[in-house]
């Protein structure tokens, strides 16, 4: 059990560090003023052009790619990894004015993808193959983590599963594992969506107060 409970710090802290890294250079959005005065600045140490982002799934910790080419949308990374973005068309040449000062599109926006792209497949595997092969979960059933773990955006039900049940917890390996009270498969999926519904109202919010 001891094992179990190292293993289970190690993925936690695995999942703040990717937490971490994507929200800070998760791409936020400036006025244009801001991002001329970037450009002028020197403080731009890479940036691209697009006309959407790509956001891929947010099931893990995926980090968004700027497409479209040679759109109107300008992005760039400061010193300090954070990144930012603006629409130039709401300004008279604000692409012309921007491309004057930095030149043609240069650089990573975001260096740290390599290191989330990492951590998301260690902690998918670790699930999958713990999932499968190791003790049977005492509160939950494997169907019902399933569909919590894959479905809940930015890997939160992989949280709620190590800090839960067993092999993680010496309260659910006390609880037994094959009991008639386990929560159930399509329990699992409902939950999932309700919670996919609650973390996009709350993103929204969040992103609104922040702004």
């Amino acid at each position: 059990m001891r094992a179990w409970r190292v293993a289970r710090v190690l993925i936690l802290l695995l999942w703040v560090a990717g937490a971490a890294m994507t929200w800070w250079t998760h791409p936020r959005q400036v006025d244009y003023e801001r991002a001329l005065d970037a450009a002028q600045s020197g403080e731009v140490t890479a940036h691209r052009w697009g006309r959407t982002w790509n956001d891929g799934s947010d099931r893990w910790f995926e980090t968004p790619y700027l497409t479209g080419g040679e759109g109107p949308w300008f992005a760039w990374r400061a010193a300090d990894h954070r990144v930012y973005w603006t629409d130039t068309a709401v300004a008279r040449d604000g692409a012309e004015r921007i491309t004057r000062e930095l030149g043609p599109p240069s650089g990573e926006l975001i260096p740290w993808r390599g290191w989330l792209q990492g951590i998301s497949l260690v902690l998918a595997l670790t699930f999958l193959v713990v999932l499968v092969t190791g003790p049977a979960p005492a509160l939950g059933t494997r169907w019902y983590w399933f569909w919590v773990v894959v479905l809940i955006p930015y890997a939160i039900g992989m949280v709620f599963w190590v800090l839960r049940d067993r092999p993680w917890t010496a309260a659910a390996a006390a609880a037994g594992g094959e009991g008639e009270g386990r929560d159930r498969g399509w329990f699992g999926l409902v939950t999932a969506i309700v919670a996919n519904f609650v973390i996009a109202i709350l993103t929204l919010v969040a992103g609104s107060l922040l702004s």
